[in-house]
């Protein structure tokens, strides 16, 4: 009793209609083979997931009361699929706090990276110490074209980084997280899994092992090679933005300054994110850059 009155407190908190979803709950036992979708207006489906007659699925919510889409747990994912493949053996509906589960309908991935002595200009924080002119992993973010990113699709809220939970990643991962993000020493990570990672339709150990994959390959990119020679100089922003574009995506970055040196470059990426981030396609970008026409790369 308890906890109902737990979740149900939390579901006045946390409506599950604000992530444009309704509450569900119980058994789909699919009829058919079908897709499962990580976006129903996108159909973006990473992995070619399906469910299969048969077998039965968690159900997480629904797109709307009386809508024609279950979102259901495929191969450990959250994914759309249409209810009309199959039978929904219903439960009692859970309170809406359950919107831990949410996947957000996102339309491109935007890959942030600091450039670190950029970002750590001025600051005094242990994810600073040593920090020098290299690209370090901000987050990737699920990110709509219609306005601000899709945030804390499990429900939960702004905080202090250090107050969600520990993440569970396998020790390689970690490894490798910590090597490109500077951050987890202030538990950037933790808070960029509840607020972008669990909007991506991903587990947390998929949505980091892709977080690092993609800022790896960005740091081995040849415009990241050309920005780390000229470090501790001057450039323009249009030889930077040409870099990129010789790489192959052009229009498809963002530049981000402050004070006149560079904090950030945002890299847009269409939302099927492959496997091997080589194979990657760019996303055009329709905003502004924010840095002036000749800028700093501190050392």
């Amino acid at each position: 009793m308890r906890q109902l009155a737990y979740l149900l407190f939390l579901s006045l908190l946390f409506p599950l209609s604000a992530f444009g979803q309704s509450p569900a709950s119980g058994e789909f036992l699919a009829g058919e083979n079908c897709p499962a979708f990580q976006s129903i207006r996108k159909q973006t489906n990473p992995g070619e997931l399906s469910v299969q007659p048969g077998q039965s699925y968690r159900v997480l919510a629904e797109n709307k009361p009386g809508g024609d889409w279950f979102l259901l747990e495929v191969e450990e994912q959250r994914r759309w699929v249409e209810k009309r493949c199959g039978q929904h053996q219903g439960q009692p509906a859970l309170p809406a706090a359950r919107a831990d589960s949410a996947t957000a309908d996102f339309d491109f991935y935007t890959l942030a990276m600091s450039w670190h002595s950029g970002f750590c200009n001025g600051r005094s924080r242990p994810d600073c110490r040593g920090a020098r002119g290299d690209l370090v992993l901000h987050g990737l973010w699920p990110s709509s074209a219609r306005g601000a990113h899709p945030a804390f699709c499990d429900g939960s809220e702004k905080q202090r980084f250090c107050g969600y939970g520990q993440l569970t990643l396998n020790s390689d991962t970690r490894e490798q997280l910590d090597g490109v993000m500077p951050g987890s020493k202030v538990c950037l990570d933790r808070y960029q899994w509840h607020k972008h990672g669990s909007c991506s339709g991903l587990d947390e150990q998929a949505y980091f092992e892709q977080s690092v994959a993609y800022s790896q390959w960005l740091r081995q990119s040849p415009p990241a090679n050309k920005m780390r020679v000229n470090s501790g100089g001057s450039v323009s922003r249009a030889a930077v933005l040409d870099w990129f574009s010789d790489w192959g995506f052009a229009g498809a970055v963002s530049l981000h300054c402050k004070n006149g040196y560079l904090e950030e470059v945002r890299v847009y990426l269409q939302p099927d994110l492959p496997a091997s981030p080589e194979q990657a396609k760019p996303r055009k970008f329709g905003g502004q850059q924010r840095c002036p026409a000749r800028f700093d790369l501190l050392p």
